[in-house]
């Protein structure tokens, strides 16, 4: 089935799918993605002040995927031929995986800027889920 994530689920993480939104701990200030948990600096388990950051960040991991992603993704392989996979560093410091858009995958390295847009996922249940994607700045 892939990467299988219920209706429920993605209904439930729209802000940070969506706006990005991310938890800032009340104890030692750091930035966490997802807002929820446990803070990853400290180990605390105070709620975050939720805050939604610029978007804007730097590369710092990259691949590219020619093949064997799962299932949900085979339509967006076969139009795009190529997905670029991303840690993106967000200006706040907080670290947070997406996917790359509108540009070539392949031109792309650690340091490059980005910017957060909202493009197309993927499709599951017929439903056309949306989210953050990068694209170069």
């Amino acid at each position: 089935m892939g990467a299988y994530v219920s209706i429920p689920t993605w209904w439930q993480q729209l802000d940070s799918r969506y706006r990005l939104v991310v938890g800032q701990c009340p104890d030692c200030e750091a930035f966490n993605f997802p807002p929820e948990g446990a803070c990853a600096t400290c180990a605390s388990v105070a709620a975050f002040e939720r805050i939604e950051p610029e978007g804007t960040g730097t590369i710092v991991a990259h691949t590219v995927i020619e093949g064997g992603a799962p299932p949900e993704f085979e339509a967006l392989l076969e139009a795009e031929d190529a997905i670029g996979a991303v840690l993106v560093e967000l200006d706040e410091g907080v670290r947070v995986p997406g996917m790359l858009t509108d540009c070539d995958p392949h031109e792309f390295a650690r340091g490059d800027r980005v910017e957060a847009v909202v493009r197309k996922m993927f499709e599951q249940e017929g439903i056309v889920r949306y989210g953050a994607k990068f694209r170069p700045i």
